[in-house]
């Protein structure tokens, strides 16, 4: 059918028709545009796609390294691995000695939180890190880079320092004289890089060397 026969269709076609013929046209148009939409550009790198994908589901990047069982805990990965990467966070000069995870629970109606603390000596003076543990449906003790890190130090006219807490949550630290002028050293951080390429011995047998991440607790 040549253009002119399809004009002089056009224009012998009733008002109502045209308009239904119009909208029917419309439709066609706006239904192409959202399919097309619905696919990448071929301009679209689908690395930078498949990376974007990744950077979403992994959004916890947690490290297991205990489980409390029947109140007591289980270490999975041994307290003396965690000397080293201790010495690197603090990264000071202390010499960290002793590390293991404590339990904070001001009254047994708190829930109980969990810490991995290492202790050690800088230039004869006390000095302490404190990083809060994620806890996981089974109990287990997660550490990730965003776990808050707390430092206590000893200062003038103080030889030890101690945290102090609220229900389950460090709130700084003292001097355990509290004669006026005996002083301890704080610092607080929101993230942490202790695992930061640590290398950990194998956990216990049956157990992964990374195990899958969990959801953060709430």
């Amino acid at each position: 059918m040549s253009k002119i026969t399809l004009m002089r269709h056009w224009y012998t076609m009733p008002v109502s028709a045209r308009l239904v013929a119009i909208f029917a046209i419309v439709l066609l148009m706006a239904g192409a545009c959202t399919r097309r939409e619905a696919f990448p550009e071929e301009s679209e790198d689908p690395e930078e796609l498949a990376e974007g994908e990744s950077a979403d589901s992994a959004a916890y990047n947690g490290q297991l390294l205990a489980q409390v069982v029947f109140d007591s805990v289980d270490y999975i990965v041994p307290p003396q691995d965690l000397m080293q990467p201790f010495i690197k966070e603090f990264g000071d000069g202390t010499v960290v000695d002793k590390v293991m995870i404590r339990k904070v629970q001001e009254t047994k109606q708190d829930k109980a939180g969990y810490y991995l603390v290492g202790m050690g000596i800088r230039n004869g003076a006390y000095r302490a890190m404190a990083l809060e543990l994620d806890v996981a449906s089974d109990n287990s003790l997660y550490l990730s880079s965003n776990s808050n890190k707390y430092i206590c130090g000893a200062g003038t006219g103080c030889s030890f320092c101690y945290f102090t807490f609220s229900g389950n949550q460090i709130t700084g630290c003292e001097c355990e004289s509290r004669a006026p002028g005996n002083l301890c050293e704080q610092k607080e951080s929101s993230t942490n890089q202790l695992l930061k390429d640590a290398r950990l011995r194998n956990m216990r047998e049956g157990e992964t060397k990374r195990p899958a991440p969990v959801p953060q607790p709430d």
